[in-house]
């Protein structure tokens, strides 16, 4: 009876623990899909930040936050500005840049969000994005000009040019206004749980744990001449 008794006890214990296995493998295969994600999210951001860098060297300047027509009113994003040095020629070519980005003629484009303007972990509509520029007076991207190229080089590495944000707040790729100097000053969370993807003037990317960063961190993120910020967001 002591050797049954002893091997209930053996398999009652080899149960909880096949479960518990069981139960930790979803979140196991859930983790390592979200860290692909970031990884893809990652690297769109790179390729926009050398789009950037391209758009800079032909210009002498960062894109605009829109384009303009004759009166001044926009027509697309800087996104769309960006489509000749993403290579994407098939979005490019299926654009009509004199008229705005909702007019029908731009219907079918607009559904299709160009890469890499696609973070994929969002969920929201097809043709939005949630890469936003940071456009603010104090910042490298200001609502009526745009920082030098030298002006972009010498800014502090700790500045953020592009942010990702909440699915919530996606917005029409060829359009839409941005919001990521709402985002960086706020505490909303991006397409990934934790934090917000994030491209730097430099053309790093990070991860940021905004949620948990204090404002005065933050506001030195917009700055180009911000001192170091503090210990409390420290970069490799």
């Amino acid at each position: 009876m002591r050797s049954g008794s002893v091997t209930g006890r053996l398999l009652a214990v080899a149960a909880v623990l096949v479960a518990a296995v069981i139960l930790l493998l979803p979140v196991s295969r859930g983790g390592a899909r979200e860290a692909a994600r970031r990884s893809q999210c990652a690297n769109n951001l790179k390729s926009i930040g050398r789009a950037i860098d391209a758009y800079s060297r032909e210009h002498g300047s960062l894109p605009p936050p829109f384009s303009v027509d004759a009166d001044g009113h926009p027509l697309h994003s800087w996104r769309v500005l960006l489509l000749p040095y993403l290579d994407d020629v098939a979005a490019a070519g299926a654009i009509d840049v004199e008229k705005r980005w909702d007019d029908p003629a731009n219907a079918t484009a607009g559904l299709a969000t160009a890469e890499p303007y696609r973070c994929p972990s969002l969920r929201a509509p097809a043709g939005t994005t949630t890469y936003h520029l940071v456009v603010s007076p104090q910042g490298l991207v200001h609502p009526d000009r745009s920082a030098t190229r030298e002006e972009a080089a010498s800014a502090d590495r700790n500045t953020i040019l592009v942010i990702e944000v909440p699915e919530g707040r996606a917005v029409p790729w060829m359009g839409g206004g941005d919001a990521g100097l709402e985002v960086l000053m706020g505490s909303d969370e991006g397409c990934h749980a934790g934090g917000v993807m994030a491209l730097f003037a430099d053309g790093s990317i990070d991860f940021l744990p905004i949620g948990s960063l204090p404002l005065d961190v933050r506001r030195s993120l917009i700055t180009p001449e911000a001192d170091t910020p503090p210990a409390a967001f420290d970069r490799p």
